[in-house]
């Protein structure tokens, strides 16, 4: 039997070099294959990591330790919020926002909060999620990141117009662009998802919701956006392939094209099965729910029951 792991009694810049690239290397697998794929490893890992805050270290070191691990508990987070583990998640991130804090690292206590709000919004709670966001963005321009202010609003945008306020989701998306196109520098990990596809795809998730919500003609907007991002994404961003597969099904359906919608649909479900997340299967109801309007076509029918028959691999 192998002996167990000992905390080291003193930490080096090389020991939390090694827990960043274990970061890395588990947010890849969330992005690839779901959180069902790595949080069993994320949480461990964040438990075993939280013992080196004992250990003794300089103040940069410790500092980086702390940036590191409130990184690492952030993406536990993520992957217990993608697997329908809200509670867990809500505790990850107490915990990650309580070392950001500490660390005094404005940016990624941003990103904590804009991620507490997407487990909101998912909920839809859009008010708890706005508080979210807002919160996000104090700590966004203590920053001084653009990238992450230009995140948030296009969360908020997205929350307003799931409330069918058209004119402030507009005005929000539009922010959103401006400050993207301002960003500079390299991202860091917790960031470097929201890229332009990423921004791309974001956008057309706002667009469907205006289409569903208030204003079916911003379909047409709405499906160049989601044709960009889904063009875009890298091989590994597979999850968010399949949401914005979903949202372009659901605005061929609003727009007439069932062929289009049942083929799109078709996409979205094949990629939806390599993902172990169930917020895929949450995000496909929805489509169903919108499918199902139209009960006389036969590729609404055909989309609805291949959803219906889609189980997520968790």
């Amino acid at each position: 039997m192998a002996e167990p792991q000992r905390v080291p009694a003193h930490i080096g810049v090389e020991d939390v070099e090694r827990l960043e690239a274990e970061t890395e290397r588990l947010r890849g697998l969330d992005y690839r294959k779901g959180g069902g794929a790595c949080r069993d490893a994320a949480i461990g890992c964040a438990a075993w990591h939280d013992h080196h805050l004992d250990a003794e270290a300089t103040d940069v070191v410790r500092r980086r330790l702390l940036v590191a691990l409130a990184d690492l508990h952030n993406l536990a987070a993520w992957t217990c919020f993608d697997t329908g583990r809200e509670r867990a998640a809500a505790r990850h991130w107490d915990r990650a926002l309580g070392m950001a804090c500490e660390a005094g690292h404005h940016d990624l206590e941003a990103n904590i909060h804009y991620r507490v709000g997407r487990m909101r919004l998912h909920g839809g709670k859009r008010r708890a999620a706005l508080e979210a966001f807002a919160h996000g963005l104090v700590a966004a321009r203590r920053a001084g990141s653009r990238r992450a202010t230009a995140m948030l609003h296009a969360n908020r945008a997205w929350a307003h117009a799931a409330s069918g306020d058209k004119g402030e989701a507009r005005r929000l998306l539009n922010l959103a662009h401006d400050e993207f196109a301002r960003a500079s520098g390299p991202a860091p990990g917790w960031a470097r998802f929201f890229d332009e596809p990423d921004l791309c795809g974001l956008t057309g998730v706002v667009l469907t919701e205006l289409a569903r919500t208030v204003d079916p003609a911003c379909t047409a907007a709405a499906i160049d956006s989601l044709h960009a991002a889904v063009a875009g994404y890298s091989a590994g961003m597979a999850r968010s392939r399949a949401f914005s597969l979903m949202a372009l099904a659901a605005n061929h359906l609003v727009d007439g094209d069932f062929d289009q919608a049942a083929e799109t649909g078709a996409r979205a479900l094949a990629v939806a099965g390599t993902v172990s997340s169930t917020r895929v299967a949450d995000r496909l109801r929805p489509l169903r729910r919108l499918a199902d309007r139209y009960p006389a076509n036969a590729h609404a029918r055909t989309l609805s029951a291949r959803i219906a028959a889609f189980t997520p691999p968790v």
